[in-house]
């Protein structure tokens, strides 16, 4: 299998190719002075299983589209299977029609990366069950509590106490839990769809005196993160650590999330970030291996 390292995964693809003993297949790739976009192949894939690894990070819409054309490039060149392997899916949390008059933006991708060739799909945590509904294609969606794990644990985190930002992040709350030794909670939360404002009710559950861990799919302003710490703080935890799989940090959330009294953020290299992060490669790598 080669491994076509996209635009927006160079390093990531890398790592995955050593840990394959894979060829790697580097992008040219630019952008027009009147904003087009342009991507090549520095290598035949004729003949060739490929894997393209292109995570969907800011801008997204240019990571989609360098997807979608590096998906085709391939084909078009003579590949034998494609299997687009998307680190953070991007969209997956418009996986349902929540206000009438608006678009399910994930099933919408999961259409298009098929219709641009794609023989198989791949992600890490994807941000729900229906979010990968679109695909008329095989789908991975790898879990990450593995490697995350790994480094809590380094932190001497076992047996923490997991709690997830919502009911809908209970099950990769227990995921993590279940490693760590833990036991896992959920805050209730609500968010008005129209204005985004979140509403968290207290914590019904008791961490006085231990070692919590805020664990999410997606940290984005650090909003919800926010909130879950302040309520969580007037409980006395012991030591409090923010996790997530994709840290996308926008504006000042590091700052306001460390400020709110977090010790540290934790992240996977599914996307670039400016956190501490441990690396999915193992993980792709592996599941990548079955699939060949």
């Amino acid at each position: 299998m080669r491994i076509i390292a996209g635009p927006t995964s160079s390093a990531l693809s890398r790592r995955v190719a050593e840990l394959l003993h894979s060829r790697i297949v580097d992008v040219e790739s630019k952008v027009f002075p009147d904003g087009e976009g342009y991507v090549r192949l520095t290598a035949p894939v004729r003949g060739e299983e490929v894997a393209i690894i292109q995570t969907l990070s800011r801008p997204q819409d240019t990571s989609t589209i360098q997807l979608l054309q590096l998906v085709s490039a391939v084909k078009e060149h003579g590949a034998t299977k494609a299997i687009a392997v998307v680190p953070y899916f991007a969209y997956a949390r418009q996986d349902k029609r929540f206000i009438e008059g608006e678009v399910v933006t994930a099933a919408l991708l999961a259409k298009l990366i098929k219709e641009a060739g794609a023989d198989a799909f791949m992600t890490v945590d994807a941000h729900s069950i229906d979010s990968t509904k679109g695909f008329a294609i095989p789908v991975t969606n790898i879990d990450a509590s593995p490697v995350v794990s790994e480094k809590l644990l380094e932190m001497r985190l076992n047996c923490a106490s997991v709690v997830a930002p919502d009911e809908g992040s209970l099950d990769r709350a227990r995921s993590l839990a279940r490693l760590l030794n833990g036991e896992a909670y959920f805050m209730r939360k609500s968010r008005d769809r129209t204005t985004g404002k979140i509403v968290m009710a207290d914590a019904d559950f008791d961490i006085s005196g231990k070692n919590v861990i805020i664990f999410d799919d997606v940290i984005s302003t650090g909003g919800t993160v926010t909130e879950c710490i302040k309520i969580l703080r007037r409980r006395n935890p012991s030591r409090m650590v923010v996790a997530c799989v994709h840290a996308l940090m926008v504006g000042d959330a590091l700052d306001r999330i460390i400020a709110a009294g977090a010790e540290e953020i934790i992240s996977t290299d599914t996307l670039p970030t400016t956190v501490k992060t441990v690396s999915v490669a193992p993980l792709i790598a592996e599941e990548l291996s079955r699939s060949a």
